[in-house]
C-alpha cells in the first residue's frame, strides 16, 4: 500500500491549524461554542486555501460529543470517525461530475432521513465546486437550502463565487478564503518539516512558499517533490533546481546586451540557449526578472525579497550608462514576447531584443528596421494640411522666422497632422521658404500628374475608402513638383473631414501618391474655393462595375 501524500496526511485536524484564515476560524469556533450553526455555508476562494478542509472541520465540530473551546476534541468516537473518513453523516458531493438535476433531487430526498449518529447529530452535505451545477440543479436546491431539515447543514465550496446564483448566495453564510500569506505558508511548512524530520534551509522553505503563490496544498506538494528528489536534507540550490528555478547566467547576458544596444551579441546568446534545448518560456521569465533588477538598480529602489543590496549595486554598474527608457522598453518587449504558439522558436525573444536595440529614446522606431542605403536618404515625406487665408493676414507674431512659401491661389497657414511614418502634431513639417514677393508658377509636370488622378483616386480608395470618397467630392491637384504635390479642396466641410478620422485620410492620400508616383513627394492639402475639381472617369467604380457586367453608359452627364 502506497504512503499517504503529505497534503492529506497533514490536513488540519482543528480550526486553529487552518493557516492564514483567522477571520473564518474565529467565526466558526464562536458558532461551535454557542451551539448556533447556520443551515448553509458558502466557502469561496482560490485553490489550496482550506475550503474543503474547513467544511470537514465543521462536520466534525458539530458532531463532537465534547468540544473544547470551539474546537473538536479529536478523541471521541465521532471525531475519530471523521478524522479517518468513515463518518456516515458526512456526505461529500463533487458538483463537477454530479451537476444535474437528478443528483440534486436524490440529495434532497436523502436529506430527510435521520442522521446515523443519533438524535443530536447533524448530517453535513459538502458540495465541492458548487458553481458547476446546472441552472435546473440550482433551482432544485433552492427550497432545501432555504428550509432544510433541522438536522442538515449544507457547506458549499467554490473557487468561482461569481458563477453561483445570487438566490443561492443569499441563503448561505458566506466566508471568503484568501490566499495564504508567505509567512503563514512558511510556518506551516516548517511544522510539517519538523514532524517529518527534515533539514531544509529557511531560504529553501521561503522559495517553495513563494512559488506556491498562496496555495498551501501546492506548497506542501512542492516540498514533498523536493524531498523525493534530494532526500531529507535540502539546500537552497537544490530547491531551485527541483522547482526549475535555476537562473541561467545567460539570461543576465541577454538583459545586459539589450540595454546596451548590442544586437549581434544578444542574438548569439539566444541562439545558444535554443541549441542547448532550454525551456525558452522559463528563460524568458528569467530575462524579465533580470531586467526588473536592472530597472530597480537604475531607479535606486529596494529589491524587496528578490535582490539584495549588494546585487543591486552590482547591477547598477551595468546600467550606469544605459537610459532608463531603454530598460523600460526592454521590459515591455520581453514581457510581451508570446511563446505560446511555438515554445521552441526563439523568434519572439529575438524580436524583443531587436525592438529594444533599435529603439530611439526608449520608443521603438518604425523605420529602424529598414536596410541601410549606400547614399544619404532624403527624409520621408510628411503630409500637411493648410488653410488658405488672405495674403494680408499671413503675418505671424513672435520671433523672426523663415518666410513661408507663397502658396498657389493665395497664402496659407500650416496645420501639421500626423504623418504615415510616425510624425506627430507636436513636430510640424516645415515647407521650403520662398521670398515674400515670389510667385509659384505651375510646375512643368503638373499636367502629367493631373493625368494620373484616376490612379491616385483608385489607390487612395483601396487604402482607406473615406479618403477615396473625399477625392471624389470636390478636390483637385493644383500644384506638383518633384518634392511636393498639393491637393485643393473646394468646400470647408471636405477640408475639415480630410483632417479627421484619426489622420487616416491624409495617410491614405500620402500612401496613394507614393504608390502611384513613387516615394519622395510630400502631400499637402489646402482649402481653395476656386479649385478645378477632378472626378473619377466615367462615374467611378460603380459605373465600371456595371460595364464589367455588360452594362452600357448612355450619358456622362
Amino acid at each position: 500500500m502506497s504512503a499517504e501524500v503529505w497534503y492529506r496526511k497533514w490536513r488540519p485536524r482543528a480550526f486553529a491549524d487552518l493557516a492564514g484564515q483567522d477571520a473564518v476560524v474565529r467565526t466558526l469556533t464562536n458558532a461551535v461554542k454557542s451551539g448556533k450553526f447556520a443551515h448553509a455555508y458558502l466557502f469561496s476562494g482560490p485553490r489550496g486555501t482550506g475550503k474543503t478542509t474547513a467544511g470537514r472541520l465543521v462536520a466534525k465540530a458539530v458532531n463532537c460529543t465534547a468540544p473544547r473551546d470551539g474546537e473538536p476534541c479529536n478523541e471521541c468516537v465521532n471525531c475519530q470517525a471523521y478524522s479517518e473518513g468513515r463518518a456516515l453523516d458526512m456526505i461529500e458531493l463533487d458538483a463537477a461530475s454530479n451537476r444535474g438535476i437528478d443528483e440534486i433531487r436524490s440529495l434532497r430526498e436523502k436529506a430527510n432521513f435521520a442522521p446515523a449518529g443519533g438524535a443530536n447529530a447533524y448530517k453535513v452535505y459538502l458540495v465541492d465546486e458548487v458553481h458547476m451545477l446546472t441552472e435546473p440543479a440550482f433551482n432544485a436546491l433552492l427550497k432545501t437550502l432555504e428550509e432544510p431539515p433541522a438536522h442538515v447543514i449544507f457547506v458549499l465550496a467554490t473557487t468561482e463565487a461569481h458563477k453561483v446564483p445570487a438566490t443561492v448566495i443569499s441563503r448561505c453564510q458566506r466566508f471568503d478564503f484568501r490566499r495564504i500569506t508567505l509567512g503563514a505558508t512558511v510556518d506551516r511548512l516548517s511544522f510539517i518539516a519538523g514532524q517529518e524530520e527534515l533539514e531544509i534551509e529557511p531560504e529553501a522553505l521561503e522559495l517553495i512558499a513563494r512559488t506556491a503563490t498562496g496555495s498551501l496544498r501546492d506548497a506542501i506538494n512542492l516540498m514533498e517533490q523536493t524531498v523525493d528528489s534530494y532526500g531529507k536534507s535540502i539546500a537552497l540550490d537544490q530547491a531551485q533546481e527541483a522547482l526549475g528555478l535555476v537562473i541561467d547566467p545567460r539570461s543576465r547576458d541577454v538583459a545586459v546586451h539589450a540595454v546596451r544596444g548590442e544586437l549581434p551579441e544578444g542574438l548569439a546568446v539566444i541562439s545558444a540557449v535554443r541549441d542547448d534545448g532550454l525551456d525558452l518560456r522559463q528563460f524568458q521569465r528569467q530575462v524579465v526578472q533580470q531586467l526588473r533588477g536592472l530597472l530597480l538598480a537604475k531607479a535606486g529602489a529596494s529589491g524587496g525579497d528578490t535582490w539584495s543590496e549588494e546585487q543591486l549595486a552590482e547591477l547598477n554598474v551595468v546600467v550606469s550608462d544605459a537610459p532608463t527608457e531603454r530598460i523600460v522598453t526592454a521590459l515591455r518587449a520581453f514581457g510581451e514576447a508570446d511563446l505560446r504558439s511555438d515554445p521552441l522558436s526563439p523568434l519572439p525573444l529575438e524580436l524583443a531584443l531587436a525592438t529594444t536595440v533599435l529603439a530611439k529614446n526608449g520608443q521603438p522606431a518604425r523605420e529602424a528596421t529598414q536596410p541601410a542605403r549606400s547614399a544619404p536618404a532624403r527624409p520621408a515625406p510628411q503630409p500637411t494640411i493648410e488653410r488658405s487665408v488672405p495674403a494680408a493676414q499671413n503675418t505671424l507674431k513672435g520671433p523672426p522666422a523663415r518666410t513661408p512659401a507663397v502658396e498657389p491661389r493665395g497664402a496659407s497657414k500650416s496645420i501639421p497632422v500626423a504623418a504615415s511614418n510616425g510624425g506627430t502634431p507636436e513636430q510640424p513639417v516645415e515647407v521650403p521658404a520662398a521670398g515674400p514677393t515670389s510667385t509659384v508658377a505651375p510646375s512643368a509636370d503638373l499636367e502629367e500628374i493631373r493625368a494620373r488622378w484616376q490612379d491616385i483616386y483608385e489607390r487612395a480608395r483601396e487604402v482607406h475608402y473615406r479618403a477615396g470618397a473625399l477625392l471624389n467630392s470636390g478636390c483637385g491637384i493644383i500644384d506638383a513638383s518633384p518634392t511636393e504635390i498639393v491637393f485643393g479642396f473646394r468646400h470647408q466641410m471636405l477640408f475639415d473631414r480630410v483632417q479627421g478620422d484619426g489622420g487616416e485620410n491624409i495617410r491614405a492620400l500620402q500612401q496613394a501618391v507614393d504608390d502611384v508616383l513613387g516615394p519622395g513627394r510630400t502631400v499637402r492639402c489646402v482649402l481653395d474655393a476656386s479649385v478645378d475639381v477632378q472626378r473619377p472617369a466615367r462615374g467611378g467604380h460603380l459605373v465600371r462595375a456595371a460595364e464589367e457586367l455588360g452594362g452600357e453608359v448612355l450619358s456622362d452627364s
